[in-house]
């Protein structure tokens, strides 16, 4: 933890490219969003997967990287909230699931995926806390806008946007993307959103990888683009993995 916040602290101090830049916000305003939202409880994200989206949106934002944000695999909501409140203001931020049960491992994923799905869909699976597993909720759109408007950020005619459905039908991006975080567990899944979003990677953009040491197949996808692409570069792998587009 204090090496991120050092590392943020550096990136607070830099001066974006930007001429309509905003400021960046303090670190203790960033670390105690981050205790908000876990100790609210609408995060899967446990340390250091939330300090990660941090880090990755500040460097994006520090540096004046052009394009929207965008999130695939929302749960509960509580990282697309910490993106909403950090990102700038008139920034847009789409956020991708299918906000109902999960959908299940294929045949490129590995054991560790498939035993978690059946976990998932015998309904054993536990939520956070004494909470009910989000995939078992009913209504989970209208929970996420909930939780959003919690936060202060009101899903309806502003910049953010949530996207219901299946990523192959709705995970269309146009224009540059500056940030993306990809947290859909399985093999085909990822693969999709790194062929519909990494075209669209600014120079300078970020995607974060959430399950990439949690499940065998997102790591597979990840490291069958990797070894193909040579125009990014890992500025993080802490639990989670960071990719950023230099060129």
């Amino acid at each position: 933890m204090k090496r991120l916040i050092n590392h943020m602290r550096q990136l607070f101090g830099r001066t974006s490219v930007t001429a309509n830049a905003k400021p960046q916000p303090d670190v203790v305003e960033v670390d105690q969003t981050i205790a908000d939202i876990r100790a609210a409880r609408l995060s899967y994200c446990g340390p250091p997967k939330l300090e990660n989206i941090a880090q990755a949106l500040l460097q994006v934002r520090s540096e004046g990287v052009p394009g929207r944000y965008i999130e695939a695999g929302v749960a509960l909501g509580g990282s697309a909230i910490l993106l909403g409140l950090l990102k700038p203001a008139d920034v847009q931020l789409e956020l991708y699931d299918v906000f109902a049960m999960i959908p299940p491992p294929g045949e490129n994923d590995g054991h560790d995926a498939h035993q978690r799905y059946e976990e998932i869909r015998s309904g054993t699976s536990t939520g956070l806390g004494t909470d009910e597993y989000y995939g078992y909720v009913e209504g989970l759109l209208d929970k996420v806008k909930g939780n959003l408007r919690r936060f202060g950020l009101p899903p309806e005619g502003g910049t953010i946007q949530l996207v219901p459905g299946l990523f192959e039908d709705t995970l269309h991006p146009v224009g540059p993307v500056a940030l993306a975080h990809i947290d859909c567990d399985w093999y085909d899944s990822v693969r999709v959103c790194i062929e519909r979003i990494a075209p669209q990677l600014a120079p300078g953009g970020v995607i974060s990888f959430d399950d990439y040491s949690s499940y065998s197949g997102c790591q597979r996808a990840v490291d069958e683009w990797l070894a193909q692409d040579r125009t990014m570069e890992t500025i993080f792998h802490r639990r989670s993995l960071g990719i950023r587009r230099v060129n």
